[in-house]
């Protein structure tokens, strides 16, 4: 549904860029709230483990769709998480890239947490804090609760970014400062 409300509503923007009107720059987001008015959101529940309809190797082209259908609920942040039980579990986590010390060997993810990227702010990087998303992934390591892991991949062209689902992880470790 979501590709085809886009794919309406794109020509739409480029004519009115060609009028010399002011088009819309997030269609996707436009799209997404159209669908969000008709009650067309799934799996609206924040999920732990596994989302319906959802397999390995899924790819989308927005992060708006990872919204729309339940995967990953934070439009901008890296991490979310559902207060469950008392307690704050992370669910999906997407590794964009937009921190240098994101790594990625296949099966493992080293991931540096959400907060702190001063990647092109001309900042001194510093230790994250341990709340929110950084602090849920903690707990879901002592609770080994399944975290979902998407993945942002640059196209091979190099012009648009696509986030593929890669399925279920356990954080094994985490890294933290003696200071």
């Amino acid at each position: 549904m979501f590709q085809g409300v886009y794919r309406k509503f794109l020509p739409e923007e480029e004519t009115k860029s060609k009028e010399g009107g002011q088009a819309s720059k997030r269609i996707d987001c436009k799209a997404a709230n159209l669908l969000k008015a008709k009650n067309k959101y799934i799996n609206t529940g924040k999920i732990v483990g596994p989302v319906p309809g959802v397999e390995v190797g899924d790819e989308f082209q927005f992060r708006v769709e990872l919204h729309i259908i339940g995967l990953h609920r934070q439009m901008q942040g890296g991490i979310d998480f559902v207060r469950e039980g008392g307690k704050v579990l992370a669910t999906s986590i997407v590794a964009s890239g937009g921190y240098a010390d994101d790594l990625d060997y296949s099966d493992v993810l080293i991931y540096t947490g959400e907060g702190g990227n001063v990647m092109n702010s001309g900042k001194e990087p510093e230790d994250q804090k341990l709340e929110r998303g950084n602090l849920a992934l903690k707990t879901s390591k002592r609770e080994k609760n399944p975290v979902r892991v998407i993945r942002g991949c640059e196209s091979l062209e190099g012009r648009s970014r696509t986030y593929v689902y890669d399925g279920l992880y356990l954080v094994e470790s985490s890294f933290e400062s003696d200071y």
